[in-house]
């Protein structure tokens, strides 16, 4: 059912961008209100549609009064569309020409996981320590985590708070000492072997790994939880 919402969402929204950019592409007369309305829609064309941004627009103040332009408004940024603080430029290119500046915020909003209650450094991450939820990017330093599962049994690195946005950087998924289990993978052919880890790894590290049958130390990438993988 969601998913038919949100197709129904950008249905509407195409529309309403369509139905709105053709009126004003024939008006020569337009309030402070109007204006922050089309560069409202004109900014949403402008931004990719894969990602999900959040928009807030500063209206024009009322007291300038209303405009007249005899030509199709003219739109641009005063910055690289990915600047979070940005200003559109609505320019009359008239003999009586004339420019407006409307102020704009976009941010990008991401799903991550979510500290439901105080961490000490040290602990096993646990299913009912976590929660899924919308968060701005720009407060986000590191790799974010977006699936709990991906990060259950690790340990934390340091003390974390209620409501901080777990990062990899936050956690070992493979801590020195812990016994994890080796994949070896070899013209695909696939074994398995245990191992003592000589270091702390995030996903993706790559770190040492002693091998508790032949007693070799042997590098090798972590994957996930008290797993790590040898490739050939």
């Amino acid at each position: 059912m969601k998913k038919y919402e949100n197709l129904f969402k950008q249905a509407l929204t195409a529309f309403c961008i369509f139905f709105c950019v053709a009126v004003t592409a024939q008006q020569t007369h337009f309030s402070p209100a109007e204006l922050t309305t089309a560069a409202d829609i004109w900014l949403k064309q402008q931004l990719p549609t894969d990602t999900d941004l959040q928009i807030d627009i500063s209206a024009l103040d009322n007291r300038i009064g209303d405009k007249t332009c005899t030509q199709p408004l003219e739109f641009s940024l005063s910055q690289a569309i990915t600047q979070r603080q940005n200003t559109i430029q609505i320019r009359c290119n008239t003999e009586a020409s004339w420019q407006l500046y409307v102020p704009v915020r976009i941010d990008e909003i991401v799903q991550a996981v979510v500290l439901q209650q105080n961490v000490a450094n040290g602990s096993l991450i646990t299913a009912d320590m976590l929660t899924i939820a919308q968060r701005e990017r720009r407060f986000i330093r590191g790799s974010i985590v977006t699936d709990t599962s991906q990060v259950i049994g690790a340990r934390s690195k340091r003390t974390l708070s209620m409501g901080q946005i777990l990062t990899l950087q936050d956690l070992c998924l493979v801590c020195k000492g812990d016994v994890v289990t080796i994949s070896v993978s070899d013209s695909g052919l696939n074994v398995t072997a245990t191992g003592l880890a000589q270091s702390d790894g995030s996903l993706g590290d790559t770190i040492s790994i002693l091998n508790q049958q032949s007693k070799r130390t042997i590098s090798a990438e972590v994957i996930a939880v008290n797993l790590v993988r040898v490739k050939f």
